[in-house]
C-alpha cells in the first residue's frame, strides 16, 4: 500500500515538473507565429492554477492572444489582473518578476502597463545569482536574447 501511494506522489510530482518545463518552452516560442500564441494560450486555458507562477503564464498568455482573439481591453486587462495578483502574492518570485518584465518589454507602447520595466530588471540583476540552475539558466536567456 505504502509503495503505491509512493508512486502515486512521485508521479504527481514529475508531472507537475514538467508541466512547468512544457508551459517555460510554450512560452519562449509563443511569440515566433500566431500559431505558437494560439498553442500557448490553449495550454494554458487548461493548466491548473494551482500556483502563482502559472497564474502569471496565464495572465500572459491572454495579453499575448488578445490581439487574435478580438477581445483586445478585455483580456489585457484580465491578463494584468493575473500577473499583478500573482506578484502580490510572491513579490520575491524572480520567475513572476521576469514574466512581467517580458510582457511590459513586448506590448505596443500605447498599452498602459509599463511601470515596473526598471524595477523588474534591478530586481533580477540582484536575485538572478541566487537562483537554482535551471530557473537561473530559463531567465538568463531571456535576458540575453
Amino acid at each position: 500500500m505504502l509503495r503505491v501511494f509512493l508512486f502515486f506522489f512521485l508521479s504527481t510530482f514529475c508531472i507537475q515538473a514538467q508541466s512547468i518545463e512544457e508551459i517555460r518552452k510554450a512560452y519562449t516560442t509563443a511569440s515566433e507565429s500566431k500559431e505558437q500564441k494560439e498553442r500557448f494560450y490553449q495550454l494554458m486555458q487548461g493548466a491548473a492554477m494551482d500556483t502563482s507562477v502559472k497564474e502569471a503564464y496565464k495572465g500572459a498568455s491572454l495579453m499575448m492572444y488578445s490581439k487574435q482573439s478580438g477581445k483586445l481591453r478585455t483580456m489585457l486587462k484580465e491578463g494584468k489582473a493575473l500577473i499583478e495578483g500573482a506578484i502580490g502574492k510572491e513579490p520575491q518570485n524572480i520567475e513572476l518578476r521576469m514574466i512581467r518584465l517580458s510582457v511590459q518589454e513586448h506590448l505596443p507602447k500605447i498599452v498602459p502597463y509599463r511601470a515596473n520595466i526598471e524595477e523588474d530588471r534591478k530586481f533580477i540583476q540582484d536575485h538572478l545569482s541566487q537562483q537554482p540552475q535551471p530557473l537561473k539558466k530559463y531567465i538568463e536567456n531571456y535576458i540575453n536574447d
